[in-house]
């Protein structure tokens, strides 16, 4: 990028974390750029649009550098660390989800892609990061900035056609294939790595936040124009709470993962060719991993992410497409142990302990995903019980397009048997 070219914000209404300056890069630099001399020019702001991340601070960071040679240079960082307690920041810091996310950017990813290396199968999972610490009791994470090399987002409100799909799902295969090796050669995760949205000695506050959405949730519901049978179909606050403590159930008989946890089209950037095809992908965010099914992670795309056209047609051959993957990583990393089958797969989408990724993607990420960009859309304004966070609740569970979605969605899980929540009594 030319120091000339306009800086554009995104979200306007973002606060800039007030240790985040220049100086904090200088000793980066010397690394990243070793012919640097000066930072001319330090500009922050941020990296995504209101919605575009919910469970931490996102910021890009702009450096108008002057070099040894006495031309002049812009470098740009990512910069990724905790949202303030007061705006979800100590719910976070409580699932030790930035802790969990530390944990995987300095050993567990490096790792995967050194077993795709030592396989003789180079493959990146992730952007680089260049530096992890804690300022002022905040973990920070530094990431190279992708949009230089042509990265981009998909439009979350459109969905994943097919071919993104594909992408997604192999780059998940990926992932997947190499942390079931890792695990056979490491012996198993951190205690950490045993929760994801739920909790153990904190499921109250999963129960809290449901507690916070589910009287406009079941009041929209009235106006999506699903037959009466489908309204009934809708959690108790104590089945809420059994369906997450289900969710922790790991069944040493499947075949389990360390799932991305919170898999969806906001947490991939792809690349394309000059001719406009698909080239890469790469995953972001990896706060809510946990040890568990891969049938978390599908159920989790295939309800946020896919194009609506796209979601129920093609629902179980998305299962079918990333066991092809798996099973072709798998064999690429001489992986010892029976294959999972594609049947074991498709059973796993309706165990009871994969369930609460269903519900609590239909529940709380998909209407926010479809909705326009607005400053509300935030962590706090969602689990808000003031007026402005009831209001932003409604519109976004009665936002026309996410209901044009949800009832063919909702009465097609619940005629499967996975919104039957009586089986959690």
């Amino acid at each position: 990028m030319s120091p000339s070219e306009k800086i554009e914000n995104p979200n306007e209404s973002l606060v800039i974390p007030k240790w985040l300056t220049k100086s904090k890069f200088q000793s980066l630099l010397t690394k990243d750029e070793p012919d640097y001399n000066t930072i001319i020019k330090f500009t922050a702001v941020a990296a995504v649009p209101p919605g575009g991340n919910f469970a931490s601070v996102l910021v890009r960071v702009y450096l108008d550098l002057k070099m040894n040679d006495e031309t002049r240079k812009r470098k740009s960082y990512v910069v990724k660390t905790t949202l303030d307690s007061d705006k979800g920041g100590k719910a976070v810091n409580e699932m030790r989800y930035f802790h969990k996310e530390q944990q995987m950017y300095s050993t567990f990813l490096p790792e995967f892609e050194k077993i795709y290396r030592e396989a003789g199968h180079p493959v990146q999972l992730v952007p680089k990061c260049l530096e992890i610490g804690e300022m002022e009791g905040n973990l920070y994470f530094i990431f190279e900035d992708l949009a230089p090399k042509d990265y981009v987002s998909a439009d979350r409100t459109k969905g994943l056609n097919m071919d993104q799909m594909r992408l997604s799902l192999r780059k998940l295969a990926e992932l997947h294939a190499a942390s079931v090796i890792y695990k056979d050669r490491h012996g198993p995760y951190p205690i950490d790595f045993a929760h994801g949205f739920a909790k153990k000695d904190n499921i109250q506050l999963s129960v809290g936040r449901f507690e916070s959405k589910a009287p406009e949730y079941k009041e929209a519901m009235k106006t999506w124009g699903i037959d009466e049978s489908y309204l009934k179909n809708f959690p108790t606050a104590e089945q809420y709470g059994k369906l997450c403590r289900e969710s922790l159930h790991v069944d040493p008989q499947d075949f389990n993962v360390l799932t991305h946890g919170d898999f969806s089209a906001c947490n991939i950037l792809f690349k394309y060719a000059e001719n406009g095809s698909l080239s890469e992908a790469l995953l972001l965010d990896f706060q809510l991993c946990k040890w568990g099914s891969p049938a978390q992670d599908l159920l989790m795309i295939i309800t946020i992410s896919v194009a609506k056209d796209l979601r129920l047609r093609e629902f179980d051959n998305f299962v079918r497409i990333y066991w092809t993957y798996l099973i072709e990583c798998l064999r690429v990393l001489k992986y010892e142990k029976p294959l999972p089958q594609l049947r074991q797969l498709q059973s796993a989408i309706f165990k009871k302990n994969n369930t609460l990724y269903a519900f609590f993607a239909a529940f709380n990420h998909l209407p926010v995903h479809l909705l326009p960009i607005c400053k509300e859309s935030n962590l706090h304004t969602m689990n808000s019980q003031d007026e402005i966070g009831r209001r932003f609740r409604m519109r976004a569970y009665t936002y026309p397009v996410f209901v044009e979605i949800i009832r063919e969605l909702y009465p097609f899980f619940c005629n499967r048997g996975l919104f039957n929540f009586e089986d959690f009594e």
